[in-house]
Protein backbone atom coordinates (compact mmCIF):
# COMPACT_ATOMS: atom_id res chain seq x y z
CA UNK A 1 0.00 0.00 0.00
CA UNK A 2 1.36 3.29 -0.63
CA UNK A 3 1.45 6.11 2.13
CA UNK A 4 -1.98 7.60 0.88
CA UNK A 5 -3.79 4.30 1.36
CA UNK A 6 -4.08 3.41 -2.28
CA UNK A 7 -2.54 -0.13 -3.24
CA UNK A 8 0.72 -0.02 -4.67
CA UNK A 9 1.79 -0.26 -8.46
CA UNK A 10 5.18 -1.94 -8.89
CA UNK A 11 4.39 -2.29 -12.47
CA UNK A 12 7.14 -0.17 -14.20
CA UNK A 13 5.51 3.23 -15.92
CA UNK A 14 7.81 3.58 -19.06
CA UNK A 15 8.95 7.62 -19.36
CA UNK A 16 10.21 9.20 -22.20
CA UNK A 17 12.98 11.67 -21.11
CA UNK A 18 15.14 12.02 -24.38
CA UNK A 19 14.87 15.83 -24.75
CA UNK A 20 14.82 16.40 -21.37
CA UNK A 21 17.24 18.40 -19.16
CA UNK A 22 15.67 17.26 -15.59
CA UNK A 23 13.92 14.13 -14.34
CA UNK A 24 12.14 13.90 -10.92
CA UNK A 25 11.94 10.41 -9.58
CA UNK A 26 10.77 8.51 -6.52
CA UNK A 27 7.57 10.33 -3.86
CA UNK A 28 10.17 12.09 -2.34
CA UNK A 29 10.48 14.47 -5.07
CA UNK A 30 14.30 13.69 -5.82
CA UNK A 31 14.91 15.62 -8.74
CA UNK A 32 17.83 14.26 -11.07
CA UNK A 33 18.98 17.17 -13.63
CA UNK A 34 21.45 16.13 -16.38
CA UNK A 35 23.17 19.54 -18.48
CA UNK A 36 25.11 18.93 -21.18
CA UNK A 37 26.39 21.46 -24.12
CA UNK A 38 24.04 22.73 -26.60
CA UNK A 39 25.58 22.49 -30.03
CA UNK A 40 25.25 25.83 -31.73
CA UNK A 41 27.12 25.83 -35.55
CA UNK A 42 29.41 28.65 -36.54
CA UNK A 43 28.81 27.26 -40.30
CA UNK A 44 27.45 30.31 -41.41
CA UNK A 45 30.22 32.17 -40.66
CA UNK A 46 32.00 30.39 -43.50
CA UNK A 47 29.51 30.44 -45.60
CA UNK A 48 29.36 34.65 -45.54
CA UNK A 49 33.16 34.70 -46.37
CA UNK A 50 32.08 32.62 -49.50
CA UNK A 51 28.59 34.50 -50.39
CA UNK A 52 28.84 37.53 -52.81
CA UNK A 53 27.73 40.49 -51.11
CA UNK A 54 25.05 40.94 -54.33
CA UNK A 55 23.46 38.21 -56.64
CA UNK A 56 22.94 39.43 -60.29
CA UNK A 57 21.19 37.95 -63.34
CA UNK A 58 20.06 34.69 -61.53
CA UNK A 59 17.00 35.41 -60.67
CA UNK A 60 15.57 32.12 -63.01
CA UNK A 61 18.13 29.80 -61.01
CA UNK A 62 16.86 31.16 -58.12
CA UNK A 63 13.36 30.19 -58.85
CA UNK A 64 14.58 26.81 -59.96
CA UNK A 65 15.81 26.44 -56.19
CA UNK A 66 12.80 27.88 -54.62
CA UNK A 67 10.41 25.66 -56.55
CA UNK A 68 12.78 22.53 -56.22
CA UNK A 69 13.12 22.85 -52.22
CA UNK A 70 9.65 24.28 -51.63
CA UNK A 71 7.68 22.29 -54.20
CA UNK A 72 6.27 18.68 -53.89
CA UNK A 73 7.92 16.88 -57.06
CA UNK A 74 8.72 13.19 -57.10
CA UNK A 75 12.85 14.50 -57.39
CA UNK A 76 14.22 14.52 -53.99
CA UNK A 77 17.77 15.35 -55.55
CA UNK A 78 18.59 18.11 -57.82
CA UNK A 79 21.94 18.12 -59.32
CA UNK A 80 23.62 21.05 -60.99
CA UNK A 81 26.90 21.12 -63.46
CA UNK A 82 28.56 24.18 -63.84
CA UNK A 83 32.29 24.80 -65.24
CA UNK A 84 34.81 26.82 -62.86
CA UNK A 85 34.25 30.33 -62.29
CA UNK A 86 30.71 30.41 -63.40
CA UNK A 87 29.27 31.21 -60.31
CA UNK A 88 27.76 28.00 -58.74
CA UNK A 89 29.63 28.56 -55.50
CA UNK A 90 28.16 32.30 -55.63
CA UNK A 91 24.97 31.34 -56.00
CA UNK A 92 24.39 28.26 -53.52
CA UNK A 93 25.95 30.36 -50.67
CA UNK A 94 23.43 33.25 -51.13
CA UNK A 95 20.54 30.84 -51.35
CA UNK A 96 22.38 29.13 -47.98
CA UNK A 97 22.06 32.69 -46.49
CA UNK A 98 18.43 33.22 -47.74
CA UNK A 99 16.36 30.46 -47.97
CA UNK A 100 12.70 30.65 -48.35
CA UNK A 101 10.12 30.96 -45.87
CA UNK A 102 9.82 27.49 -44.33
CA UNK A 103 13.16 25.76 -45.38
CA UNK A 104 16.14 25.14 -43.27
CA UNK A 105 19.09 24.61 -44.74
CA UNK A 106 22.47 22.42 -43.71
CA UNK A 107 25.23 22.87 -46.30
CA UNK A 108 28.84 21.76 -46.91
CA UNK A 109 31.16 23.90 -49.37
CA UNK A 110 34.19 21.61 -50.55
CA UNK A 111 37.36 23.72 -49.98
CA UNK A 112 39.91 23.23 -52.93
CA UNK A 113 43.33 20.76 -51.98
CA UNK A 114 42.17 18.69 -49.53
CA UNK A 115 42.44 15.10 -50.05
CA UNK A 116 39.35 12.36 -50.27
CA UNK A 117 39.42 11.20 -46.56
CA UNK A 118 40.15 14.95 -45.47
CA UNK A 119 36.88 16.04 -47.24
CA UNK A 120 35.04 12.61 -45.78
CA UNK A 121 36.52 13.72 -42.48
CA UNK A 122 35.49 17.40 -42.75
CA UNK A 123 31.97 16.83 -44.28
CA UNK A 124 31.28 14.43 -41.17
CA UNK A 125 32.11 17.26 -38.46
CA UNK A 126 30.40 20.06 -40.01
CA UNK A 127 27.26 18.70 -41.20
CA UNK A 128 26.47 16.52 -38.08
CA UNK A 129 27.18 19.34 -35.64
CA UNK A 130 24.29 21.34 -38.16
CA UNK A 131 22.30 18.65 -37.96
CA UNK A 132 22.59 18.12 -33.99
CA UNK A 133 21.35 21.95 -33.60
CA UNK A 134 18.16 20.76 -35.70
CA UNK A 135 17.66 18.43 -33.03
CA UNK A 136 18.18 17.90 -29.38
CA UNK A 137 21.42 21.01 -29.82
CA UNK A 138 23.50 17.75 -28.29
CA UNK A 139 26.19 15.89 -29.87
CA UNK A 140 26.21 12.09 -29.58
CA UNK A 141 28.66 11.03 -27.00
CA UNK A 142 31.90 8.93 -27.70
CA UNK A 143 32.00 8.83 -31.68
CA UNK A 144 34.81 6.94 -33.52
CA UNK A 145 35.83 6.78 -36.74
CA UNK A 146 33.69 3.53 -37.59
CA UNK A 147 30.43 4.73 -35.90
CA UNK A 148 30.06 8.52 -36.91
CA UNK A 149 29.04 7.42 -40.67
CA UNK A 150 25.89 6.12 -38.29
CA UNK A 151 25.46 8.62 -36.34
CA UNK A 152 25.09 11.27 -39.47
CA UNK A 153 22.74 9.01 -41.60
CA UNK A 154 20.31 8.80 -38.36
CA UNK A 155 20.56 12.36 -37.67
CA UNK A 156 19.59 13.05 -41.41
CA UNK A 157 16.11 11.32 -40.85
CA UNK A 158 15.70 12.83 -36.95
CA UNK A 159 16.33 16.43 -38.30
CA UNK A 160 13.97 15.75 -40.87
CA UNK A 161 11.80 14.90 -38.64
CA UNK A 162 12.01 17.18 -36.47
CA UNK A 163 11.71 20.14 -39.30
CA UNK A 164 8.53 18.50 -40.67
CA UNK A 165 7.23 19.17 -36.93
CA UNK A 166 7.46 22.28 -36.91
CA UNK A 167 6.11 22.99 -40.78
CA UNK A 168 9.91 23.81 -42.05
CA UNK A 169 11.74 20.89 -44.70
CA UNK A 170 15.15 20.35 -44.36
CA UNK A 171 17.54 20.62 -47.15
CA UNK A 172 21.01 19.45 -47.99
CA UNK A 173 23.16 21.77 -49.64
CA UNK A 174 26.49 20.26 -50.80
CA UNK A 175 28.80 22.52 -53.41
CA UNK A 176 32.16 21.25 -54.77
CA UNK A 177 30.81 17.57 -55.25
CA UNK A 178 33.26 16.52 -58.05
CA UNK A 179 36.40 14.32 -59.07
CA UNK A 180 38.41 18.02 -59.35
CA UNK A 181 37.93 18.47 -56.00
CA UNK A 182 38.68 15.03 -54.85
CA UNK A 183 35.39 14.64 -53.22
CA UNK A 184 34.08 11.62 -53.71
CA UNK A 185 34.71 10.56 -50.30
CA UNK A 186 31.50 12.55 -49.34
CA UNK A 187 29.25 10.67 -52.08
CA UNK A 188 28.77 7.95 -49.20
CA UNK A 189 27.72 10.27 -46.81
CA UNK A 190 24.68 11.65 -48.46
CA UNK A 191 21.05 10.21 -47.35
CA UNK A 192 19.88 7.22 -48.72
CA UNK A 193 16.56 7.41 -47.25
CA UNK A 194 14.90 10.81 -46.82
CA UNK A 195 12.22 11.54 -44.84
CA UNK A 196 9.72 14.55 -44.14
CA UNK A 197 10.11 15.52 -47.33
CA UNK A 198 13.65 16.44 -47.15
CA UNK A 199 15.70 17.42 -50.53
CA UNK A 200 19.38 17.55 -51.31
CA UNK A 201 21.07 20.11 -53.92
CA UNK A 202 24.61 19.32 -55.38
CA UNK A 203 26.75 20.98 -57.27
CA UNK A 204 28.70 18.33 -59.36
CA UNK A 205 31.05 20.69 -61.17
CA UNK A 206 31.90 19.54 -64.66
CA UNK A 207 31.70 16.25 -63.95
CA UNK A 208 30.90 13.01 -61.32
CA UNK A 209 31.87 9.96 -61.19
CA UNK A 210 29.45 8.16 -58.73
CA UNK A 211 31.45 5.93 -56.34
CA UNK A 212 30.96 2.23 -57.02
CA UNK A 213 30.60 1.43 -53.45
CA UNK A 214 27.47 3.65 -53.23
CA UNK A 215 24.22 1.51 -52.16
CA UNK A 216 22.62 0.03 -55.90
CA UNK A 217 19.21 2.08 -55.21
CA UNK A 218 20.84 5.30 -53.71
CA UNK A 219 19.19 8.30 -55.08
CA UNK A 220 21.97 10.11 -56.54
CA UNK A 221 21.87 7.23 -58.71
CA UNK A 222 18.94 7.30 -59.70
CA UNK A 223 18.95 11.56 -60.37
CA UNK A 224 17.92 12.46 -63.58
CA UNK A 225 20.38 14.37 -66.02
CA UNK A 226 21.88 17.72 -64.20
CA UNK A 227 20.59 21.19 -64.89
CA UNK A 228 23.45 23.49 -66.59
CA UNK A 229 24.31 26.83 -64.99
CA UNK A 230 24.89 29.61 -67.55
CA UNK A 231 27.78 31.64 -67.23
CA UNK A 232 27.41 35.58 -65.97
CA UNK A 233 28.72 37.69 -68.70
CA UNK A 234 29.16 41.31 -67.66
CA UNK A 235 28.67 44.32 -69.47
CA UNK A 236 32.26 44.53 -70.95
CA UNK A 237 32.64 41.21 -71.78
CA UNK A 238 29.18 41.37 -72.91
CA UNK A 239 30.21 44.17 -75.70
CA UNK A 240 33.21 41.86 -76.51
CA UNK A 241 31.14 38.84 -77.33
CA UNK A 242 28.94 41.22 -79.17
CA UNK A 243 31.69 42.35 -80.84
CA UNK A 244 33.21 38.89 -81.34
CA UNK A 245 29.52 38.07 -82.70
CA UNK A 246 29.49 40.95 -85.73
CA UNK A 247 32.68 40.07 -86.69
CA UNK A 248 31.76 36.20 -87.03
CA UNK A 249 28.45 37.80 -88.78
CA UNK A 250 31.25 40.25 -91.12
CA UNK A 251 33.13 36.98 -91.77
CA UNK A 252 30.21 34.94 -92.81
CA UNK A 253 28.59 37.69 -95.29
CA UNK A 254 31.91 37.30 -96.50
CA UNK A 255 32.24 34.03 -97.11
CA UNK A 256 28.79 33.79 -98.43
CA UNK A 257 29.69 37.36 -100.86
CA UNK A 258 33.54 35.04 -101.76
CA UNK A 259 31.26 32.00 -102.92
CA UNK A 260 28.82 34.02 -104.68
CA UNK A 261 32.12 35.77 -106.53
CA UNK A 262 33.63 32.25 -106.82
CA UNK A 263 29.97 30.99 -108.50
CA UNK A 264 29.91 34.12 -111.05
CA UNK A 265 33.41 32.90 -112.03
CA UNK A 266 33.00 29.85 -112.43
CA UNK A 267 29.63 30.55 -114.66
CA UNK A 268 31.84 33.37 -116.59
CA UNK A 269 34.54 30.70 -117.24
CA UNK A 270 32.19 27.89 -118.40
CA UNK A 271 30.24 30.66 -120.46
CA UNK A 272 33.66 31.94 -122.24
CA UNK A 273 34.84 28.75 -122.65
CA UNK A 274 31.50 27.93 -124.74
CA UNK A 275 31.57 30.48 -126.49
CA UNK A 276 35.33 29.89 -127.71
CA UNK A 277 34.78 26.46 -128.39
CA UNK A 278 31.39 26.70 -130.71
CA UNK A 279 32.06 25.72 -134.17
CA UNK A 280 30.92 29.14 -135.53
CA UNK A 281 33.44 31.00 -133.52
CA UNK A 282 36.63 28.37 -134.59
CA UNK A 283 35.27 29.17 -138.18
CA UNK A 284 35.42 32.66 -137.60
CA UNK A 285 38.82 32.36 -136.09
CA UNK A 286 40.30 30.03 -139.23
CA UNK A 287 38.38 33.30 -141.56
CA UNK A 288 40.58 35.88 -139.91
CA UNK A 289 43.70 33.95 -140.57
CA UNK A 290 42.76 33.62 -144.35
CA UNK A 291 41.55 37.48 -144.62
CA UNK A 292 44.70 38.25 -143.10
CA UNK A 293 47.08 36.06 -145.04
CA UNK A 294 45.07 37.02 -148.36
CA UNK A 295 45.13 40.33 -147.62
CA UNK A 296 49.10 40.68 -147.10
CA UNK A 297 49.80 38.16 -149.69
CA UNK A 298 47.77 40.52 -152.41
CA UNK A 299 50.13 43.35 -151.44
CA UNK A 300 53.17 41.44 -151.64
CA UNK A 301 52.17 40.19 -155.28
CA UNK A 302 51.16 43.85 -156.15
CA UNK A 303 54.51 45.54 -154.72
CA UNK A 304 56.39 42.63 -156.53
CA UNK A 305 54.54 43.52 -159.85
CA UNK A 306 55.06 46.68 -159.61
CA UNK A 307 58.92 46.59 -158.93
CA UNK A 308 59.74 43.82 -161.57
CA UNK A 309 57.12 44.22 -164.37
CA UNK A 310 58.68 46.95 -165.95
CA UNK A 311 62.27 45.24 -165.80
CA UNK A 312 61.33 41.54 -166.39
CA UNK A 313 57.68 40.03 -166.22
CA UNK A 314 59.34 36.59 -165.53
CA UNK A 315 60.72 37.52 -162.30
CA UNK A 316 57.72 39.32 -160.75
CA UNK A 317 55.96 35.76 -161.81
CA UNK A 318 58.47 33.99 -160.26
CA UNK A 319 58.48 36.17 -156.91
CA UNK A 320 54.44 35.79 -157.11
CA UNK A 321 54.49 32.34 -157.27
CA UNK A 322 56.83 31.93 -154.27
CA UNK A 323 54.87 34.48 -152.38
CA UNK A 324 51.64 32.70 -153.00
CA UNK A 325 53.56 29.48 -151.80
CA UNK A 326 54.56 31.34 -148.64
CA UNK A 327 50.88 32.41 -148.19
CA UNK A 328 50.46 28.72 -147.99
CA UNK A 329 53.08 27.39 -145.95
CA UNK A 330 52.24 30.58 -143.34
CA UNK A 331 48.09 29.37 -143.35
CA UNK A 332 49.29 26.17 -142.47
CA UNK A 333 50.99 27.57 -139.57
CA UNK A 334 48.16 29.94 -138.07
CA UNK A 335 45.11 28.35 -138.66
CA UNK A 336 45.81 25.20 -136.57
CA UNK A 337 46.33 27.44 -134.03
CA UNK A 338 43.66 29.88 -134.90
CA UNK A 339 40.74 26.71 -134.73
CA UNK A 340 42.11 25.62 -131.33
CA UNK A 341 41.92 29.19 -129.90
CA UNK A 342 38.55 30.03 -131.65
CA UNK A 343 36.80 33.34 -130.62
CA UNK A 344 40.21 33.83 -128.51
CA UNK A 345 41.73 33.91 -131.49
CA UNK A 346 41.54 38.00 -132.25
CA UNK A 347 44.59 39.23 -133.81
CA UNK A 348 45.06 42.64 -135.26
CA UNK A 349 45.12 42.27 -139.28
CA UNK A 350 46.20 45.82 -139.82
CA UNK A 351 49.38 45.61 -138.38
CA UNK A 352 52.20 42.75 -138.37
CA UNK A 353 53.89 43.80 -134.98
CA UNK A 354 51.02 42.32 -133.38
CA UNK A 355 52.25 38.76 -134.46
CA UNK A 356 55.59 39.28 -133.37
CA UNK A 357 56.93 39.33 -129.54
CA UNK A 358 59.36 42.49 -130.76
CA UNK A 359 60.35 44.69 -133.64
CA UNK A 360 63.70 43.61 -133.84
CA UNK A 361 62.10 39.98 -134.54
CA UNK A 362 59.43 41.55 -137.09
CA UNK A 363 62.17 43.31 -138.69
CA UNK A 364 64.28 40.30 -138.70
CA UNK A 365 61.74 37.73 -139.87
CA UNK A 366 60.42 40.44 -142.69
CA UNK A 367 63.90 40.95 -144.21
CA UNK A 368 64.49 37.08 -144.12
CA UNK A 369 61.40 36.62 -145.95
CA UNK A 370 61.75 39.84 -148.34
CA UNK A 371 65.64 38.54 -149.37
CA UNK A 372 64.35 35.12 -149.45
CA UNK A 373 61.39 36.02 -152.18
CA UNK A 374 63.93 38.47 -153.72
CA UNK A 375 67.03 36.31 -153.86
CA UNK A 376 64.76 33.52 -155.17
CA UNK A 377 63.57 35.11 -157.71
CA UNK A 378 66.31 36.50 -158.97
CA UNK A 379 68.13 33.15 -159.35
CA UNK A 380 65.63 31.42 -160.68
CA UNK A 381 65.02 34.09 -163.66
CA UNK A 382 68.83 33.78 -164.19
CA UNK A 383 69.16 30.05 -164.31
CA UNK A 384 66.41 30.45 -167.00
CA UNK A 385 68.47 32.96 -169.06
CA UNK A 386 71.56 30.62 -168.97
CA UNK A 387 69.99 27.58 -170.50
CA UNK A 388 72.19 25.59 -168.36
CA UNK A 389 69.69 22.84 -168.93
CA UNK A 390 71.40 21.91 -172.94
CA UNK A 391 75.06 21.34 -171.01
CA UNK A 392 73.13 18.86 -168.05
CA UNK A 393 71.58 17.11 -170.92
CA UNK A 394 74.68 16.75 -173.43
CA UNK A 395 77.28 16.24 -169.89
CA UNK A 396 74.85 13.33 -169.01
CA UNK A 397 73.46 12.07 -171.52
CA UNK A 398 70.32 11.68 -170.72
CA UNK A 399 68.53 14.36 -172.49
CA UNK A 400 64.55 14.62 -171.54
CA UNK A 401 65.29 12.02 -169.01
CA UNK A 402 65.50 14.69 -166.41
CA UNK A 403 63.56 18.02 -165.58
CA UNK A 404 65.76 21.02 -166.53
CA UNK A 405 68.16 22.11 -164.54
CA UNK A 406 66.15 25.74 -163.45
CA UNK A 407 62.93 23.74 -163.16
CA UNK A 408 64.78 21.78 -160.30
CA UNK A 409 66.43 24.75 -158.70
CA UNK A 410 62.99 27.04 -159.11
CA UNK A 411 61.41 23.74 -157.45
CA UNK A 412 64.04 23.86 -154.72
CA UNK A 413 63.48 27.46 -154.26
CA UNK A 414 59.49 27.11 -154.00
CA UNK A 415 60.33 24.15 -151.36
CA UNK A 416 62.50 26.07 -148.90
CA UNK A 417 60.51 29.68 -149.50
CA UNK A 418 57.27 26.78 -148.09
CA UNK A 419 59.01 25.98 -145.54
CA UNK A 420 60.51 29.12 -144.67
CA UNK A 421 57.34 30.84 -144.70
CA UNK A 422 55.10 27.38 -142.84
CA UNK A 423 58.15 28.21 -139.96
CA UNK A 424 57.09 31.59 -140.01
CA UNK A 425 54.04 31.23 -139.80
CA UNK A 426 54.21 28.57 -137.19
CA UNK A 427 56.04 31.03 -135.14
CA UNK A 428 53.92 33.74 -135.65
CA UNK A 429 50.96 31.14 -134.27
CA UNK A 430 53.02 30.58 -131.31
CA UNK A 431 53.47 34.49 -130.63
CA UNK A 432 49.85 34.71 -130.68
CA UNK A 433 48.85 31.63 -128.81
CA UNK A 434 51.69 31.57 -126.22
CA UNK A 435 49.91 35.07 -124.35
CA UNK A 436 46.32 33.52 -124.74
CA UNK A 437 47.43 30.13 -122.84
CA UNK A 438 49.33 31.94 -120.07
CA UNK A 439 45.98 33.56 -119.44
CA UNK A 440 43.91 30.60 -120.04
CA UNK A 441 45.76 28.90 -117.48
CA UNK A 442 45.74 31.94 -115.01
CA UNK A 443 41.60 31.78 -115.62
CA UNK A 444 41.63 27.95 -115.28
CA UNK A 445 43.61 27.86 -112.05
CA UNK A 446 41.21 31.27 -111.21
CA UNK A 447 38.16 28.52 -112.05
CA UNK A 448 39.08 25.82 -110.30
CA UNK A 449 39.98 27.65 -107.30
CA UNK A 450 36.46 29.14 -107.33
CA UNK A 451 35.02 25.86 -107.90
CA UNK A 452 36.70 24.58 -104.66
CA UNK A 453 34.82 27.48 -102.69
CA UNK A 454 31.39 25.72 -103.74
CA UNK A 455 29.53 24.01 -101.63
CA UNK A 456 29.44 19.71 -102.99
Amino acid sequence: MGRSGQPRDDRSRGVDARNAQGVQVGDNNRQYNIFGPVVRSAYLAEVRRIAPAQLLHREAELARLVAFCTGDGPDSYLRWQAFPKAGMTALLAWFVLHPPPGVRVVSYFVPEGRTEQENHDAFLDVVLEQLAELTDGSMPGHLTRSTRKAHLLGRYTEAAEACARRGERLVLVVDGLDDRRNASGIAPLLPDHLVGGMRVVLDTGSGLRVPADLPPRHPLREARRPDRLPRIIDEAERAQLEAADARRKVERQRAADGRRAAQLRVDQWRAAEAARTTPAARAGAVLRVLVFVAGWTGLLVLFAWLAWAWYDPSVAGILSAQILVGASGATFGLAPAAYRLGAAYAPAPRSPAAWFGSPRVMVLCGGAALALIGVGGACAADYLDARHDRLLERSLGMAGALPSFEQTVAFVVLVLIALGCWAVGTYVAGTAIGPWQERHREQERTYRAAAGKLPS
